[in-house]
């Protein structure tokens, strides 16, 4: 069990074992903090649950960042985990589908995704080291997906699901270059949690509008 409290040394800013080793990476969560603010003033029980969602992702990454061990690494993957499980069952909603099975699909095809881009990821690795977790890329084939499909159904909704399609890459960039570039250019990593934060706004934003661009 000691395992899990051992520390953790895997981002560019980190040079001890210190509480307060990456200040900018530990901070820079507050974009979590701070969509989920905006999207909570939706004040809508679909808004609510996806501002408290974000919330915890970015106190699950704070605490990772700061106390940096096995366990708190667990706990960040796990806030993130219970975001897209969510958005992947209440996504059908925008397409009038309200249908259980369908909102089950949808988490069937997220769970599918991920585990193509795991595969796809496992082969890539060895050449190119610093491509990212297969849970990222499965989550943005997915997002691209989802988009997709509320174009036809939702387009208010779509085009801020679109944004968040075009922008995830960018941030997922930012996240995978935070090592090799450490030397050259210093930690990346903290632009990661800003990008990924305007992500996540936009992607809970396009789940929680209706259509004729009115918010519920």
């Amino acid at each position: 069990m000691s395992t899990w409290f051992n520390s953790v040394d895997i981002y560019c800013e980190r040079l001890d074992t210190s509480f307060w080793a990456e200040p900018i990476n530990a901070i820079s969560n507050l974009s979590f903090i701070v969509a989920g603010f905006f999207l909570w003033r939706l004040r809508s029980p679909r808004s609510a649950l996806m501002a408290i969602l974000m919330i915890l992702i970015g106190l699950g990454s704070f605490s990772f960042h700061t106390f940096a061990n096995r366990l708190t690494g667990l706990l960040d993957v796990v806030a993130i985990a219970l975001y897209l499980v969510a958005f992947a069952f209440l996504i059908p909603k925008q397409w009038s589908r309200n249908s259980p099975l369908i909102q089950m699909g949808s988490v069937f095809l997220l769970i599918v995704s991920n585990i193509l881009a795991y595969l796809l990821m496992g082969h890539l690795k060895p050449a190119i080291p610093w491509m990212p977790p297969g849970i990222y890329l499965g989550a943005w084939l997915a997002l691209f997906i989802y988009a997709l499909v509320t174009q036809y159904s939702n387009m208010p909704a779509a085009c801020f699901l679109w944004l968040a399609v075009i922008v995830f890459p960018f941030s997922l960039l930012t996240r995978q270059l935070d090592m090799p570039l450490c030397d050259s250019i210093g930690p990346t990593h903290w632009l990661w949690h800003l990008l990924n934060g305007l992500t996540l706004y936009w992607s809970s934003y396009g789940l929680c509008t209706e259509r004729h661009s009115k918010s519920q």
